[in-house]
């Protein structure tokens, strides 16, 4: 099946926004595959009317809704809840006003039956942590079911559907970095090392610890984090830490928040960072430390990253650096040791090494895989 002039809706946990992750991308990426994108919101309580269509270019639009009915139904009463959604997905159909053909659903919480859309395909494609029995049941109800780690996938043994796994991607503005590192991947350290982190910092899942250990045993290395600090240009929620953390950030002199930037001005600023830092601590409804879409952006720019142990990489020693267990107290050790060693770990043999990881991982490509699996695996006379 090939992914052009195709109505396609895509159900995400996170609102569209400044700050984009693998749901967005997609979007984009299929939009300017000359398909007609629908990407849902999650519910917003605040919306005036019930349903909103928002156009982000010709064949992007943005979707609010607002349920007419009691949301908490979801929490107390799921069987009255999953009745009632099927006439508020109507309701959205209607709006849509186009038949869907392909219904791409990355939250696994809203809905429970996958049909209800009446789409052509239906993708079933969980990228966090799945926990809850109900995150299970939409697999039942999709044709394909796609996700970022074997860990994740493995919930779904026992549905018999095809199933594979999709690495997160990296979009065009790290692609063409990625490239033109290829061609000229030198490194030389300077006197000053600069370590780099690009995410949200509201983030609960932070191994605020460890990465103050590290912060407070180099003072003459500086430290820039990019992404939001507080709940201001926040579209990915998850804005459940203290101010403690953000306040020691801001008060360490070798340390810089760089706030959220556009891709452009963000490329051109990490252009100079030696070393990229990710430490998660494993938390049960939000990190099961299997993958990372920062870790492929990472890899993008040729340098070396410190992190904790991500499962999904764990047969690929040198593309990152990281425990061989799950013993975060062993990264400041294993960072110590590449500040000692940079143009080793930056070598244009390691560099070369996890650019061409990160180019294979376009999504672009990881597109051209989904098509190829949807096309061996599922019935043709399904497609429209």
């Amino acid at each position: 099946m090939e992914f052009k002039d195709k109505t396609i809706l895509i159900v995400s946990p996170q609102a569209w926004g400044k700050l984009f992750v693998s749901k967005h991308y997609y979007a984009t990426e299929l939009a300017q595959l000359n398909n007609n994108v629908y990407f849902l919101n999650p519910p917003n309580f605040n919306l005036k009317t019930e349903i909103e269509i928002n156009d982000i270019t010709s064949n992007l639009h943005i979707i609010d809704f607002n349920p007419f009915f009691p949301y908490k139904l979801r929490f107390h009463a799921r069987t009255v809840y999953d009745f009632l959604m099927i006439f508020q997905v109507k309701r959205i159909q209607k709006k849509i006003a186009k038949k869907i053909d392909i219904l791409w659903c990355f939250d696994f919480n809203l809905f429970t039956d996958l049909k209800i859309f009446g789409a052509d395909i239906s993708i079933y494609h969980p990228v966090d942590p799945v926990i809850l029995s109900v995150q299970i049941i939409p697999a039942k109800s999709a044709d394909v079911i796609f996700s970022v780690s074997e860990k994740i996938l493995s919930n779904f043994d026992k549905i018999k559907k095809p199933k594979s796994i999709i690495n997160h991607g990296i979009n065009d503005t790290f692609k063409s970095l990625a490239l033109d590192r290829q061609n000229r991947p030198t490194y030389k350290s300077d006197t000053k090392i600069r370590v780099g982190y690009i995410g949200n910092l509201t983030r609960p899942i932070i191994n605020e610890p460890i990465i103050q250990t590290i912060i407070s045993e180099h003072p003459q290395i500086e430290f820039h984090f990019w992404g939001p600090f507080s709940s201001d240009d926040n579209n990915l929620g998850g804005l459940q830490k203290t101010s403690a953390f953000i306040e020691f950030l801001k008060s360490q002199k070798n340390t810089f928040l760089r706030g959220v930037k556009v891709k452009e001005e963000l490329i051109s600023e990490i252009s100079e960072i030696d070393i990229f830092l990710l430490v998660y601590s494993e938390d049960k409804g939000s990190s099961d430390r299997s993958n990372s879409h920062k870790l492929t952006e990472y890899l993008a720019t040729g340098r070396v990253t410190v992190a904790n142990r991500f499962s999904h990489f764990s047969d690929t020693r040198d593309l990152i650096i990281m425990p061989e267990t799950d013993n975060d107290e062993l990264i400041p050790t294993l960072f110590q040791k590449v500040i000692s060693n940079l143009e080793h770990y930056n070598s244009p043999e390691l560099q070369r090494k996890r650019i061409a990881y990160a180019l294979d991982n376009t999504y672009e490509k990881q597109i051209e895989r989904i098509e190829k699996i949807i096309s061996e695996n599922i019935n043709k006379k399904q497609i429209g």
